[in-house]
């Protein structure tokens, strides 16, 4: 149906004139409530022309409903002829009598302008009726599944994407969102390594990846699984487990893929450490074994080539090729030293470290022996900073040869800042450098033993680093980049002062001053050579 006026569409006949229609029943017959209800509630003029019941005639039921009607402002009368009298407005009369004659009596009756809607006719009305419930029950349990569905996915603490079958976003849950600080509605319909990004909000992926599950899922239709690895932009290696789900219609094709990530970084760093525990365990015996069976031969071959030095009889390319013999045989030697000392438990007593002190004559040291060689090492340090629990003379050896690997990625020269400060309950020793940086299996392997990417080493390094930190009850971390530099953080734990339990006498060379009352951490305090220990 066209407007006469524009020739504009019009959905419905009611639209054409918006008038509101009164109406009137009469009789109380079956369907009447369901009837009152569809002319009475808000929630049904989405579907009905605007309507109004203002009168009931005939009634059959009890006192309850006639008194029901009236405080809704709807008139009760003894006949349809008084209805109707008392009523002229009325466009719409309902017959719910179900006798002919009433409805006969009806046609002749009514004005033309008035509506004559017999019980075949209200029975549509009460199908409505049917309909709207069952519907307003659909739609209960639908927003009941859909809360359910959305507070189970927001609990979950990994990002989920459902996507089509070109990757683009169709839904999500809050976490992905809220990781972009983007509107939902801006992220609906982009290519999914558009929306995931990292923590930080760098992006996860820098376009399409047919490493992803995604595109393994697409071709399979069965679940797919993958670990990829990322660097956040403070140099974190981060490991994540990517799954994708194939989705399937009634039809039985797929026609979504749903996305989970999780990021397993923490779990996977307990489980290399453990690893790494168990590697250590295993390569110190061998190492102990093979280094006692070396160092023995090896021995007699040293002093067999020095006795051999010492006749005047070799000359010329013989002595050249006994002193290359010499020389690799003391190589050999450093080498099983370094394994030996790698192997072996450490029996030095832990002592107080004033950090802040070792950084700085380590920082002299280094500058007095590579300042002239374009390397400048900047020293921050916060202050008041506690001691720490390890060895000087360990940690100086620690921090000296991550110096060193520091210039190594530096050949040409380059500022080293070396901070010490607090990080949490720890106390952090910090090297930063601007060389290489590092790529990601080189982050993985780093601490592995006899890992190394030098022409010459052993591959001790940062592995014999590790080894003397964790001793002292610390730990290390590395951060890098390639093109960016290199981190490595030294956590210590603090030293503490002694503590007594309120109650407890002190001891006798106690000063009550120095004392901090347990269980809390105490102080720092310094500890001089008659401080107990």
């Amino acid at each position: 149906m066209h407007d006469t006026n524009n020739d504009t569409p019009i959905a419905c006949l009611w639209e054409a004139d918006g008038k509101t229609y009164t109406v009137g029943i009469v009789g109380t017959g079956p369907g009447f409530l369901s009837i009152v209800e569809v002319l009475s509630c808000e929630d049904y003029e989405e579907f009905l022309p605007p309507m109004r019941l203002v009168a009931v005639a005939e009634p059959k039921f009890n006192l309850n409903w006639v008194r029901t009607l009236r405080s809704r402002g709807v008139a009760v009368h003894e006949s349809w002829a008084a209805m109707l009298d008392t009523h002229p407005d009325i466009d719409i009369v309902i017959d719910l009598t179900g006798s002919s004659a009433t409805v006969r009596e009806l046609r002749d009756a009514l004005p033309p302008h008035v509506s004559l809607m017999d019980r075949g006719a209200a029975v549509f009305l009460c199908g409505l009726h049917s309909l709207f419930q069952a519907g307003a029950h659909t739609r209960s349990r639908l927003q009941s599944s859909e809360a359910l569905l959305y507070a189970v996915a927001g609990q979950i603490r990994e990002d989920i994407m459902l996507l089509d079958l070109r990757g683009r976003v169709e839904d999500m849950n809050i976490h992905v969102q809220t990781r972009t600080g983007a509107a939902r509605h801006e992220l609906i319909g982009k290519p999914c390594w558009n929306v995931q990004t990292l923590t930080q909000g760098t992006p996860f992926c820098r376009g399409p990846n047919r490493k992803c599950p995604f595109h393994t899922t697409l071709t399979t239709r069965a679940k797919a699984e993958a670990l990829l690895t990322r660097v956040d932009p403070e140099g974190n290696l981060m490991y994540f487990r990517v799954y994708s789900y194939p989705i399937f219609g009634e039809s039985g094709d797929m026609e979504h893929v749903m996305i989970m990530r999780r990021d397993i970084t923490s779990r996977t760093r307990r489980e290399r450490q453990l690893s790494q525990s168990e590697k250590l365990a295993v390569i110190g015996e061998m190492s102990m074994y093979l280094a006692h069976e070396i160092k023995n031969p090896l021995f007699a071959i040293g002093g067999f080539v020095h006795a051999l030095m010492r006749s005047e009889a070799i000359v010329g390319k013989d002595r050249e090729k006994l002193e290359i013999i010499q020389e690799e045989c003391l190589r050999l030697d450093r080498i099983l030293g370094s394994i030996l000392s790698f192997a072996r438990p450490s029996k030095d007593p832990s002592e107080s470290v004033d950090l802040a002190a070792v950084v700085s004559q380590v920082a002299e040291l280094m500058r007095i022996g590579y300042g002239k060689q374009n390397y400048e090492f900047d020293t921050r340090s916060d202050y008041p900073l506690p001691k720490v629990q390890g060895g000087a003379d360990r940690i100086k050896q620690c921090l000296i040869n991550i110096l060193k690997n520091s210039m190594e990625a530096m050949p040409g020269g380059g500022k080293i800042v070396i901070s010490t400060g607090t990080s949490g309950d720890m106390v952090a020793l910090i090297v930063e450098d601007t060389g290489r940086g590092m790529s990601q299996s080189e982050m993985e392997r780093a601490f592995s033993p006899f890992y190394t990417t030098k022409d010459q080493g052993s591959g001790l390094g940062l592995a014999m680093i590790k080894k003397i930190i964790e001793e002292f009850g610390g730990r290390v971390e590395l951060h890098s980049r390639e093109g960016h530099g290199t981190t490595v953080t030294l956590l210590f734990m603090p030293y503490l002062a002694e503590r007594w339990a309120p109650g407890e006498a002190l001891p006798a060379n106690a000063d009550a001053e120095t004392m901090t009352p347990g269980p809390d951490i105490a102080p720092h305090r310094d500890h001089g050579a008659d401080a107990k220990q």
